[in-house]
């Protein structure tokens, strides 16, 4: 997979060294060595499209490449640094995993990303934030604190799947790991 992402143009050009946005992002596990991870900026894509109003996408995909061949982790990702929940609308943050899951991976991208012949081993949906500056708090204590209507709105929302693989947006405090699989 990552050489037909390497050979095509588009994809090419989307390639970046992080996954990172105003001072938020993700961090990436010592033991993964660039040869076996690609980080796309979706937005990107969207954004050099000549259209007056491009549709939402997400930040970065993140993709994996497992130990086994042909097997890989997929990680999308929406970054927004924000301060309170009044930062963002929970129906943009879904139309941009939408977009992403349903046009860019599925249409525009799909002989890449629809091939039988590449294995998803994990699909993960992360929508990072901290709009009530907790990141001194612990995961647990974190998912408890943000069950707020609007987060509890975006947990309860029906799944995203690709490839037989099911997430739900999953919110998490800004930079979390993206392990080796």
């Amino acid at each position: 997979m990552f050489d037909e992402i390497l050979n095509n143009i588009e994809l090419f050009a989307l390639r970046r060294e992080a996954c990172e946005e105003n001072d938020i992002g993700v961090e990436l596990s010592n033991n993964l060595t660039e040869n076996k991870y690609i980080i796309l900026k979706i937005d990107d894509f969207y954004n050099s499209l000549k259209i007056s109003e491009p549709p939402p996408s997400i930040d970065c995909l993140i993709i994996v490449k497992c130990d086994s061949n042909q097997c890989y982790d997929f990680y999308l990702v929406e970054l927004k640094n924000i301060k309170s929940p009044s930062g963002f609308t929970i129906k943009n943050i879904q139309q941009k995993f939408t977009t992403t899951i349903d046009d860019f991976l599925g249409k525009r991208f799909a002989q890449i990303f629809l091939n039988p012949k590449y294995h998803i081993n994990n699909f993960k949906i992360y929508f990072i934030s901290d709009p009530y500056n907790l990141k001194h708090l612990t995961p647990e204590q974190y998912r408890k604190r943000i069950l707020t209507s609007k987060y509890k709105l975006s947990l309860l929302r029906k799944p995203y799947s690709f490839r037989g693989k099911i997430s739900m947006i999953n919110s998490v405090l800004p930079n979390p790991m993206i392990k080796e699989c």
